[in-house]
Protein backbone atom coordinates (compact mmCIF):
# COMPACT_ATOMS: atom_id res chain seq x y z
CA UNK A 1 0.00 0.00 0.00
CA UNK A 2 1.35 3.41 -0.99
CA UNK A 3 2.26 5.85 1.74
CA UNK A 4 -0.06 8.86 1.67
CA UNK A 5 1.77 12.20 1.76
CA UNK A 6 0.46 15.72 2.08
CA UNK A 7 3.71 17.67 1.71
CA UNK A 8 7.04 17.62 -0.10
CA UNK A 9 9.99 19.37 1.53
CA UNK A 10 12.76 20.60 -0.77
CA UNK A 11 16.32 21.61 -0.05
CA UNK A 12 17.34 24.73 -2.01
CA UNK A 13 20.96 24.63 -3.28
CA UNK A 14 21.54 21.66 -5.57
CA UNK A 15 17.91 20.53 -5.34
CA UNK A 16 15.63 23.36 -6.44
CA UNK A 17 18.18 25.78 -7.83
CA UNK A 18 21.67 25.46 -9.29
CA UNK A 19 23.47 28.07 -7.19
CA UNK A 20 27.05 26.84 -7.64
CA UNK A 21 28.05 29.91 -9.64
CA UNK A 22 26.72 32.32 -7.01
CA UNK A 23 28.35 30.44 -4.14
CA UNK A 24 31.68 30.22 -5.94
CA UNK A 25 31.61 33.89 -6.93
CA UNK A 26 30.90 35.02 -3.38
CA UNK A 27 33.66 32.86 -1.94
CA UNK A 28 36.13 33.92 -4.63
CA UNK A 29 35.43 37.59 -3.88
CA UNK A 30 35.82 36.88 -0.18
CA UNK A 31 39.12 35.04 -0.59
CA UNK A 32 40.39 37.77 -2.92
CA UNK A 33 39.58 40.36 -0.25
CA UNK A 34 41.82 38.49 2.18
CA UNK A 35 44.48 37.80 -0.48
CA UNK A 36 43.79 34.07 -0.43
CA UNK A 37 43.07 31.51 -3.16
CA UNK A 38 39.48 31.00 -4.27
CA UNK A 39 37.59 27.76 -4.88
CA UNK A 40 36.80 25.70 -7.94
CA UNK A 41 33.26 24.71 -8.92
CA UNK A 42 34.02 21.15 -7.84
CA UNK A 43 35.29 22.32 -4.45
CA UNK A 44 32.25 24.53 -4.05
CA UNK A 45 29.96 21.54 -4.53
CA UNK A 46 31.90 19.58 -1.92
CA UNK A 47 32.24 22.42 0.61
CA UNK A 48 28.63 23.63 0.77
CA UNK A 49 25.55 22.05 2.29
CA UNK A 50 25.90 22.72 6.01
CA UNK A 51 25.69 26.51 6.10
CA UNK A 52 27.99 29.31 4.97
CA UNK A 53 30.20 29.16 8.06
CA UNK A 54 31.27 25.62 7.21
CA UNK A 55 31.84 26.77 3.62
CA UNK A 56 34.15 29.49 4.91
CA UNK A 57 35.93 27.07 7.23
CA UNK A 58 36.64 24.63 4.39
CA UNK A 59 37.82 27.38 2.03
CA UNK A 60 40.20 28.67 4.69
CA UNK A 61 41.38 25.14 5.46
CA UNK A 62 42.23 24.67 1.78
CA UNK A 63 44.53 27.67 1.95
CA UNK A 64 45.98 26.77 5.34
CA UNK A 65 46.65 23.19 4.31
CA UNK A 66 48.94 24.41 1.54
CA UNK A 67 51.04 26.18 4.15
CA UNK A 68 51.07 23.13 6.41
CA UNK A 69 52.10 20.81 3.57
CA UNK A 70 54.86 23.19 2.54
CA UNK A 71 56.03 23.35 6.14
CA UNK A 72 56.40 19.57 6.21
CA UNK A 73 58.74 19.74 3.23
CA UNK A 74 60.96 22.25 5.04
CA UNK A 75 61.13 20.47 8.41
CA UNK A 76 64.42 18.68 7.78
CA UNK A 77 66.06 21.43 5.73
CA UNK A 78 65.08 24.55 7.65
CA UNK A 79 63.15 24.17 10.91
CA UNK A 80 62.66 27.93 11.30
CA UNK A 81 61.16 28.20 7.81
CA UNK A 82 58.86 25.29 8.61
CA UNK A 83 57.68 26.98 11.80
CA UNK A 84 56.99 30.23 9.91
CA UNK A 85 54.85 28.37 7.39
CA UNK A 86 52.94 26.60 10.16
CA UNK A 87 52.26 29.97 11.76
CA UNK A 88 51.03 31.35 8.43
CA UNK A 89 48.59 28.44 8.21
CA UNK A 90 47.39 29.12 11.75
CA UNK A 91 46.95 32.80 10.92
CA UNK A 92 44.78 31.90 7.94
CA UNK A 93 42.51 29.78 10.12
CA UNK A 94 42.50 32.59 12.67
CA UNK A 95 40.73 34.80 10.13
CA UNK A 96 37.60 32.65 10.43
CA UNK A 97 35.30 35.11 12.22
CA UNK A 98 36.36 38.03 10.06
CA UNK A 99 35.95 36.04 6.85
CA UNK A 100 32.52 34.78 7.90
CA UNK A 101 31.40 38.33 8.51
CA UNK A 102 32.69 39.53 5.15
CA UNK A 103 31.17 36.60 3.24
CA UNK A 104 27.78 37.16 4.87
CA UNK A 105 27.93 40.88 4.05
CA UNK A 106 28.45 40.40 0.30
CA UNK A 107 26.44 37.25 -0.31
CA UNK A 108 22.97 38.87 -0.59
CA UNK A 109 23.99 40.93 -3.63
CA UNK A 110 25.60 37.90 -5.30
CA UNK A 111 23.11 35.21 -4.26
CA UNK A 112 21.14 35.19 -7.52
CA UNK A 113 24.16 35.26 -9.85
CA UNK A 114 23.46 32.75 -12.67
CA UNK A 115 20.93 30.99 -10.41
CA UNK A 116 18.47 28.80 -12.32
CA UNK A 117 15.96 26.06 -11.58
CA UNK A 118 17.00 22.53 -12.43
CA UNK A 119 15.23 20.86 -15.37
CA UNK A 120 11.70 19.78 -14.55
CA UNK A 121 11.60 21.33 -11.09
CA UNK A 122 9.16 24.12 -11.97
CA UNK A 123 6.88 21.61 -13.65
CA UNK A 124 7.11 19.26 -10.68
CA UNK A 125 6.19 21.97 -8.20
CA UNK A 126 3.28 23.17 -10.35
CA UNK A 127 1.92 19.62 -10.62
CA UNK A 128 2.22 19.05 -6.86
CA UNK A 129 0.35 22.27 -6.12
CA UNK A 130 -2.43 21.27 -8.52
CA UNK A 131 -2.82 18.07 -6.53
CA UNK A 132 -3.11 20.04 -3.28
CA UNK A 133 0.30 19.02 -1.97
CA UNK A 134 2.10 21.53 0.26
CA UNK A 135 5.50 22.50 -1.15
CA UNK A 136 8.03 23.75 1.40
CA UNK A 137 11.65 24.83 1.02
CA UNK A 138 13.89 23.96 3.98
CA UNK A 139 17.36 25.40 3.63
CA UNK A 140 20.41 26.20 5.71
CA UNK A 141 20.59 29.56 3.97
CA UNK A 142 19.22 32.58 5.81
CA UNK A 143 15.51 33.09 5.26
CA UNK A 144 16.15 36.50 3.69
CA UNK A 145 18.62 35.17 1.13
CA UNK A 146 16.47 32.12 0.38
CA UNK A 147 13.48 34.37 -0.29
CA UNK A 148 15.56 36.40 -2.73
CA UNK A 149 16.91 33.39 -4.61
CA UNK A 150 13.57 31.61 -4.89
CA UNK A 151 11.65 34.72 -5.93
CA UNK A 152 14.19 35.35 -8.70
CA UNK A 153 13.67 31.85 -10.13
CA UNK A 154 10.13 30.68 -9.36
CA UNK A 155 6.69 32.23 -9.83
CA UNK A 156 5.09 33.89 -6.83
CA UNK A 157 3.36 31.56 -4.35
CA UNK A 158 5.28 28.49 -5.55
CA UNK A 159 6.00 27.55 -1.93
CA UNK A 160 3.66 27.21 1.02
CA UNK A 161 6.46 28.70 3.12
CA UNK A 162 10.24 28.74 3.48
CA UNK A 163 12.27 27.72 6.51
CA UNK A 164 15.81 29.10 6.68
CA UNK A 165 18.55 29.86 9.15
CA UNK A 166 17.23 32.23 11.82
CA UNK A 167 20.33 32.03 14.00
CA UNK A 168 18.47 30.08 16.68
CA UNK A 169 16.97 26.86 15.36
CA UNK A 170 19.46 24.06 14.62
CA UNK A 171 20.24 23.56 10.94
CA UNK A 172 19.98 20.37 8.90
CA UNK A 173 21.04 17.59 9.47
CA UNK A 174 19.17 18.31 12.70
CA UNK A 175 15.54 17.25 12.45
CA UNK A 176 14.25 20.50 13.95
CA UNK A 177 13.50 22.36 10.67
CA UNK A 178 11.59 19.37 9.29
CA UNK A 179 9.57 18.97 12.47
CA UNK A 180 8.81 22.70 12.44
CA UNK A 181 7.46 22.41 8.90
CA UNK A 182 5.26 19.47 9.88
CA UNK A 183 3.94 21.39 12.86
CA UNK A 184 3.05 24.41 10.74
CA UNK A 185 1.23 22.16 8.27
CA UNK A 186 -0.47 20.15 11.05
CA UNK A 187 0.77 16.86 9.62
CA UNK A 188 2.82 13.94 10.92
CA UNK A 189 6.34 13.17 9.70
CA UNK A 190 4.98 10.11 7.90
CA UNK A 191 2.90 12.45 5.71
CA UNK A 192 5.89 14.29 4.22
CA UNK A 193 8.92 13.41 2.12
CA UNK A 194 12.27 15.24 2.09
CA UNK A 195 13.96 15.87 -1.26
CA UNK A 196 17.65 16.79 -1.26
CA UNK A 197 21.03 16.36 -2.91
CA UNK A 198 23.40 15.88 0.05
CA UNK A 199 23.83 13.80 3.16
CA UNK A 200 22.78 16.87 5.14
CA UNK A 201 19.24 16.62 3.77
CA UNK A 202 19.03 12.84 3.93
CA UNK A 203 20.38 12.68 7.48
CA UNK A 204 17.84 15.32 8.51
CA UNK A 205 15.07 13.12 7.08
CA UNK A 206 16.48 10.06 8.81
CA UNK A 207 16.69 11.93 12.11
CA UNK A 208 13.04 12.95 11.71
CA UNK A 209 12.05 9.41 10.64
CA UNK A 210 10.83 10.82 7.33
CA UNK A 211 10.98 9.39 3.81
CA UNK A 212 13.62 10.88 1.52
CA UNK A 213 14.50 11.19 -2.16
CA UNK A 214 18.03 11.89 -3.39
CA UNK A 215 18.79 14.16 -6.35
CA UNK A 216 21.55 12.81 -8.58
CA UNK A 217 21.75 16.11 -10.49
CA UNK A 218 22.84 18.11 -7.43
CA UNK A 219 26.11 18.79 -5.64
CA UNK A 220 26.98 15.27 -4.45
CA UNK A 221 27.32 11.81 -5.99
CA UNK A 222 25.20 8.67 -5.96
CA UNK A 223 27.42 6.97 -3.40
CA UNK A 224 26.75 9.64 -0.77
CA UNK A 225 23.02 9.61 -1.41
CA UNK A 226 22.76 5.84 -1.16
CA UNK A 227 24.95 5.61 1.94
CA UNK A 228 22.79 8.18 3.72
CA UNK A 229 19.49 6.47 3.12
CA UNK A 230 17.83 7.93 0.03
CA UNK A 231 14.83 5.70 -0.68
CA UNK A 232 14.70 6.77 -4.33
CA UNK A 233 17.14 8.51 -6.67
CA UNK A 234 16.10 10.92 -9.44
CA UNK A 235 17.92 12.48 -12.40
CA UNK A 236 15.78 15.62 -12.74
CA UNK A 237 12.50 17.23 -11.74
CA UNK A 238 10.50 15.20 -14.25
CA UNK A 239 11.80 11.95 -12.75
CA UNK A 240 11.08 13.30 -9.29
CA UNK A 241 7.43 13.89 -10.16
CA UNK A 242 7.16 10.37 -11.61
CA UNK A 243 8.54 8.85 -8.42
CA UNK A 244 6.19 10.91 -6.27
CA UNK A 245 3.18 9.92 -8.38
CA UNK A 246 4.11 6.25 -8.72
CA UNK A 247 5.47 5.47 -5.26
CA UNK A 248 3.29 7.67 -3.01
CA UNK A 249 -0.36 8.49 -2.67
CA UNK A 250 -0.57 12.25 -3.13
CA UNK A 251 -3.18 14.19 -1.23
Amino acid sequence: MKKKIKAVFFDLDGTLVNTLASLKKTMDLTMEHFELEGVSLEETGLFVGTGYKKFVEKALAKNADKKYREAEKWEERDEERAMDLDMEGDEIMGLYDEVCEYYASIFPKNSTYQAEAYPGIKECIAALKEKGIAVVCITNKSKEVADGVLSSVFPANSFSFIIGDDGEMPLKPDKAPLLKACKELHIGVEEAVMVGDTKTDLDAAKNAQMSSIGCLYGFRDKKELVEHGAEYLVEDGFALLRVLEEEYQLG
